[in-house]
């Protein structure tokens, strides 16, 4: 048998990379391709939280084979990921995002990257289209991401697709009613019990003008309660994080799962400035607040633009 092919995401995927590589994976395999869905580091408590729950045991953590090509879901581009990954052996790309450099990156690669809430919805669009059925494990990861993704589709990333692929879903495996409440009630909680390895997980970096920006962000209930109590604790985690990769500035942001606004946190100034120009809001001390739902693959064109244009 030749060497298997890795799925992966990038390293302490979130729930959408976890559920993406682990049911792709068994798609390809149920068409006769020897596929491992890999996650390497962390992942995040959402996906830990599923995994759990539903005695998920055949996630394959940090893979130590050799591999012979590669798939990047929720990912398309090298940053952040794993390092058996080689960018001249990725044959296929499936991602989300606005911005991309996919074809370049990856020349020997088929690329699919869609303006979708979630890339889960692409993986479910795959099982459709080949008219596969799918496992009860694949089908309540994907159900999840594609929820936590879309913020229980109030966030106006959301498509049609995305319902589409959880009707779908829901037709296909007995989900709980109220596993998406439950979600979010554990992944606040968990957050709350962690907040600094939660803020740490999931970080990422930008090159925003001349700067390297760190970003993290969190989904939780009662945010404003979290950002009253530990301001603080998010304070010096996002300074240790700006301090340890030697960062221009960092920042949070976060959203209420119920109540529907957004808080940016920074004690950077200049960064305060730009997301004063950016999304016409005001900081009181090293907070900002704002109605609506905006993820953090909005917000980072928005800074980026911002930058182009010299404001």
């Amino acid at each position: 048998m030749s060497l298997p092919i890795l799925i992966t995401a990038k390293i302490n995927p979130d729930l959408d990379g976890v559920a993406c590589a682990y049911a792709y994976s068994r798609l390809l395999r149920t068409r006769g391709e020897n596929a491992v869905g890999g996650i390497f580091g962390q992942m995040h408590v959402e996906a830990k939280y599923l995994v759990d729950r539903f005695n998920i045991q055949d996630v394959v953590y940090d893979p130590k084979d050799s591999f012979h090509k590669f798939i990047l879901v929720d990912a398309s581009d090298m940053a952040g990921m794993p390092s058996p990954i080689r960018t001249e052996d990725v044959i296929e790309v499936i991602d989300h995002r606005e911005e991309h450099r996919a074809h370049e990156l990856f020349p020997n690669a088929k690329i699919q990257i869609e303006q979708v809430g979630s890339a889960a919805t692409l993986i479910v669009e795959k099982y459709q289209s080949l008219k596969c059925s799918i496992d009860f494990s694949s089908a309540v990861l994907l159900f999840g991401a594609i929820h936590s993704n879309t913020l229980n589709f109030q966030a106006s990333i959301a498509t049609n697709r995305d319902r589409e692929a959880v009707d779908w879903l829901r037709s296909q495996a007995e989900i709980p009613a109220s596993l998406i409440e439950d979600m979010f009630a554990m992944k606040t909680q968990l957050i709350s019990e962690h907040l600094a390895n939660a803020i740490r997980i999931d970080a990422k970096q930008f090159a925003i003008g001349k700067k390297k920006i760190g970003i993290a962000q969190l989904e939780v209930l009662y945010l404003q309660k979290l950002a009253d109590s530990r301001l603080s604790d998010i304070l010096i985690e996002l300074k240790n994080m700006k301090d340890q990769y030697r960062l221009d500035a960092t920042m949070l942001t976060a959203v209420d799962l119920r109540e529907g606004f957004n808080l940016f946190i920074t004690q950077d100034g200049e960064l305060q400035s730009a997301i004063t120009n950016a999304l016409d809001i005001g900081f009181v001390g090293n907070i900002a607040k704002r109605k609506g739902f905006l993820l953090r693959k909005q917000l980072v064109p928005k800074l980026k633009s911002l930058s182009e244009t010299g404001r």
